[in-house]
């Protein structure tokens, strides 16, 4: 008897074991992704129901190339300001993104199907009003418009932190 006990009680050590260690999450499995926002034209995430689209180093939304420029005017698209107030903030530039896209090649599948004027991007990739005509015209409020109600005051004043300008 009480070697079966002592057995018993082994096996109800290994099985909970087993079952712990299955339980705990792995490091091995890649990045832990932020749940979606509250609003998701707001700010880029990853996952199935996602408006935006992380395709060669930067952000999309609905096919529209998306930047960060600075708290000041937050995501907007391209051809919102000069590319002088461009911020790239690391945590959403990360190359972890490819990570989620590799897993669900569909995305980038769909992205390219009805979006092929993008397949060309390159990260950092500036474009100017011409690009804007074509792909994009009558979106927002116009080349240099403004994004979120502000306008573009020609690049003065612009980003104090994280900006670069030029073109591609």
């Amino acid at each position: 008897m009480k070697k079966l006990s002592v057995m018993l009680v082994l096996a109800i050590l290994l099985v909970g074991g087993a079952v712990g260690a299955i339980s705990t999450p792995s490091y091995a499995q890649g990045y832990s992704y932020p749940a979606p926002p509250q609003n998701p034209y707001a700010t880029p995430w990853v996952g199935a129901n996602t408006p935006w689209v992380y395709y060669n180093g930067d952000w999309f939304l609905n096919g529209v190339l998306h930047y960060f420029f600075g708290p000041r005017y937050g995501w907007a698209p391209y051809y919102s300001y000069a590319p002088t107030y461009i911020g790239r903030p690391a945590n959403w530039y990360a190359p972890k993104w490819n990570v989620w896209y590799q897993r669900h090649p569909d995305h980038w599948e769909n992205f390219h199907r009805n979006y092929p004027y993008w397949r060309g991007h390159s990260r950092g990739r500036h474009y100017d009003q011409n690009f804007y005509n074509e792909h994009n015209h009558g979106q927002g409020g116009g080349w240099h418009g403004g994004g979120h109600g502000g306008r573009d005051d020609g690049g003065h004043g612009g980003m104090d932190h994280g900006g670069h300008g030029g073109r591609n």
